[in-house]
């Protein structure tokens, strides 16, 4: 396909129908199709504007060494977090299909200032208001998300379709904190244990995250707004569900943090 006669509001417009109805596709039309991560990025962008949703952060994944080294990537993969969608402590989650949907445990950031862009910009502790444990729910409207390409996945705005965000720790960068959250947190399934921390190159270093989403918004011209969530990408094991009814709930440093799905 000749990159100038890529559309990227047409993209959307077909994502954002199966977001609403919960259908999922196989992969998008030949003519639909982001071939570079920057068409899936503007795609996201057009799909995100579309949805007429507050924006209320931003999401990482793919972030371990471990992980974007298999995937080929120089950078996690980066979606939006639009605020209906994010949720206190304690929600049910209602899915708009009964799919099979993932569950990530992570670490977040909630910004103090705006962060204008700004290449080589590296985070700071007056950046962070907030250190807090996240659940992201995952769900792509693709059958097979790891099949279609990163940039379709990036198009469908990096799978997003709920966050739940526990509360604060205190303000600024606290490396022995983010240390202990990654060491002890456990997370369970209807009261079993299902995950742990990750570890090693499998881990995500939820500070460098942060940088990556940095160098992501200088390049695009975005400046990230105080009080926006970053979740940084999976601190404990991802694992799938797939049927609802289950109770999901992670266990940190004398804290706890669930949903219904």
């Amino acid at each position: 396909m000749n990159s100038s006669l890529f559309v990227p509001q047409r993209t959307a417009a077909l994502l954002l129908q199966h977001w609403r109805s919960g259908d999922l596709l196989t992969e998008l039309p030949a003519s639909l199709r982001p071939e570079t991560l920057k068409q899936g990025y503007d795609s996201q962008d057009q799909f995100f504007a579309a949805a007429a949703g507050q924006r209320a952060g931003w999401k990482l994944g793919v972030g371990s060494p471990a992980g974007m080294r298999a995937a080929n990537l120089s950078r996690p993969l980066i979606g939006q977090l639009e605020a209906k969608r994010c949720h206190a402590d304690g929600v049910r989650i209602e899915l708009p299909a009964v799919t099979p949907v993932t569950i990530e445990c992570e670490i977040a950031f909630v910004l103090d200032r705006d962060i204008p862009p700004q290449a080589g910009r590296v985070p700071a502790s007056e950046d962070i208001r907030a250190t807090c444990v996240t659940f992201e729910v995952v769900r792509s409207r693709f059958v097979d998300r790891k099949s279609v390409g990163w940039p379709s996945f990036v198009a469908d705005n990096v799978g997003f379709e709920a966050l739940v965000v526990g509360n604060s720790f205190g303000a600024g960068i606290n490396v022995p904190l983010l240390a202990d959250l990654a060491e002890t947190t456990e997370v369970y399934v209807d009261g079993e244990l299902r995950a742990r921390g990750l570890s090693g190159d499998a881990a995500t270093d939820p500070l460098v995250s942060l940088a990556h989403l940095y160098a992501h918004a200088a390049e695009r011209g975005q400046t990230l707004k105080a009080g926006e969530v970053v979740t940084t990408g999976a601190m404990c094991q991802p694992f799938d569900l797939n049927e609802t009814g289950h109770q999901v709930s992670a266990r940190f440093l004398g804290q706890a943090l669930s949903f219904t799905l």
